[in-house]
């Protein structure tokens, strides 16, 4: 998997925290290699289908009855297919079953303490980076509206001084990652929240549900465009984190779409006493834009970075647009955000 890195290869970056959003994928570096995975599937699963290494249902339940097979993959992080990353996981100090393991009952019969040993054996403890990158690889292929389906993974880790050469030829670097922080984006539980928040701020208004999720979508697919970098600079860390950040707390997909004319609550506001006439059902907004800047006051020893995310009516330009104000500490490996989002017209 791994080459001693040339000086061409070894560039300044080298030991700098990554925060980056992308898609799992992975690499079999040769045809010799493939087919020696596709050797280990068929003699896990004899007599079952023809063994397909590119296959990730086939290679994810492999993965679960064989954990220790993740290590020799070379698992990828991409943007818009291309890979940029080489990732591996940092050195385990604990493991996790792959679902609940419940202990057997006090006083349990052979037949129980026999079955919860076989059901051990059939999903052994895996490191936790590694359940997460075969959960994201199954979660990547599945079709949308699937429950299980992984829009993208946020990685945080720290480049190494190696490079990992993939069977394209390409050349790339490692990073291992941290557990701390991945995040899998399980689009389907995502949307389905932010159709919720907006049908439950904006009931008055009667929106369609179907029109409703079609816009939260594209939504989605916006504010992937705008995680399309590296993940290395304080800027794209800090945009990646506030993204992250709100797109799985539900309250940017929800509250962003929301509109900002008067008689509209947005989350947490009071409803005035004498709401304006509500008839008339204003158009959802849709993101505008999304800037970071340095913040002019952060404590002491810290880098921090305001992360501006604007939404406008895409139909009626003379609505007010709508920016959220999020406050990110990129001094550490693991992003950190400050204060809460503010939110203001404008």
């Amino acid at each position: 998997m791994e080459h001693t890195p040339t000086p061409a290869e070894s560039g300044p970056g080298d030991g700098a925290p990554v925060y980056a959003v992308g898609r799992i994928g992975v690499d079999f570096r040769s045809e010799a290699h493939r087919d020696g995975f596709r050797r280990r599937l068929a003699e896990a699963a004899p007599g079952g289908p023809a063994p397909d290494p590119g296959d990730p249902r086939q290679l994810h339940d492999h993965l679960v009855q064989n954990p220790w097979a993740s290590s020799v993959l070379t698992w990828t992080l991409s943007l818009d297919g291309t890979p940029v990353y080489a990732l591996e996981a940092e050195p385990a100090v604990a493991m996790e079953w792959s679902g609940p393991l419940p202990g057997p009952a006090p006083g349990g019969s052979e037949e129980e303490r026999l079955a919860l040993l076989r059901r051990i054996a059939a999903a052994p403890p895996v490191h936790p980076v590694h359940r997460a990158l075969r959960d994201a690889l199954l979660g990547r292929s599945l079709p949308a509206g699937d429950p299980g389906r992984i829009r993208r993974l946020t990685v945080p880790g720290r480049l190494t001084d190696r490079s990992a050469r993939l069977y394209s030829g390409q050349v790339v670097p490692v990073v291992r990652v941290s557990a701390v922080g991945l995040a899998r984006w399980p689009e389907t539980a995502l949307v389905a929240a932010a159709v919720d928040a907006v049908d439950a701020v904006g009931e008055p208004h009667h929106y369609d549900r179907d029109q409703v999720t079609g816009h939260v979508r594209a939504l989605l697919d916006k504010i992937c465009f705008h995680t399309r970098n590296p993940g290395l600079s304080p800027a794209e860390r800090a945009l990646n984190h506030a993204l992250t950040e709100s797109v799985l707390t539900g309250g940017l997909l929800g509250a962003g779409l929301l509109p900002a004319g008067p008689g509209v609550a947005g989350p947490g506001d009071e409803e005035p006493e004498e709401a304006p006439d509500r008839r008339a059902t204003p158009g959802l907004y849709t993101l505008d834009a999304v800037t970071v800047a340095r913040s002019p006051h952060c404590r002491p020893g810290s880098d921090c970075q305001d992360v501006l995310v604007r939404f406008a009516d895409p139909a009626d330009e003379r609505r007010a647009k709508v920016t959220f104000v999020h406050t990110v500490d990129v001094s550490d490996d693991l992003p950190v955000s400050l204060a809460p989002v503010h939110r203001f017209l404008g």
